[in-house]
């Protein structure tokens, strides 16, 4: 485990490398899958986190099908993106500015609409911790093509 990443890979390799080698790929393969469903949910709701999950499907695809990891990163919807992240942790700034506002959209109508002042007070503060943590990350510079 090191300062930046709380899951302990080397331990969860270990432990993978136990399972028999056709049962380790669909593992994975399995988790994989799941992460990029639940990384396409996280485009969809704000606050549900995107990227983590398509790192651990990158992950998971990158031990079981080379096929499913050249998929993820050619992906049209957020390959480049996971790409981006990934290799040089940057964000575009036109995602990092749709996100925001997206975010800030989602959570100014959640806090109207529930009601409770704690609530709306929880929703601001992560709001604000996501949207410190999109401003944190270095731009990436404009690609050409694509």
């Amino acid at each position: 485990m090191n300062e930046t990443c709380p899951v302990d890979h080397e331990a969860a390799e270990r432990t993978a490398a136990r399972l028999p080698g056709p049962v380790r790929r669909v593992v994975y393969f399995g988790i994989g899958a799941a992460s990029v469903v639940m990384g396409v949910i996280g485009i969809l709701v704000p606050l549900w986190p995107t990227t983590c999950f398509l790192l651990l499907a990158g992950w998971c695809f990158a031990r079981s099908s080379a096929r499913a990891e050249r998929w993820l990163h050619e992906n049209r919807l957020f390959g480049r993106y996971l790409s981006d992240y990934r290799e040089r942790g940057v964000i575009s700034a036109r995602v990092r500015l749709t996100s925001v506002t997206v975010m800030w959209l989602f959570i100014g109508v959640s806090t109207v609409l529930l009601g409770r002042v704690w609530v709306a007070l929880l929703l601001l503060l992560v709001a604000g911790a996501v949207t410190l943590h999109l401003y944190s990350l270095p731009a990436a510079p404009p690609r050409s093509g694509r």
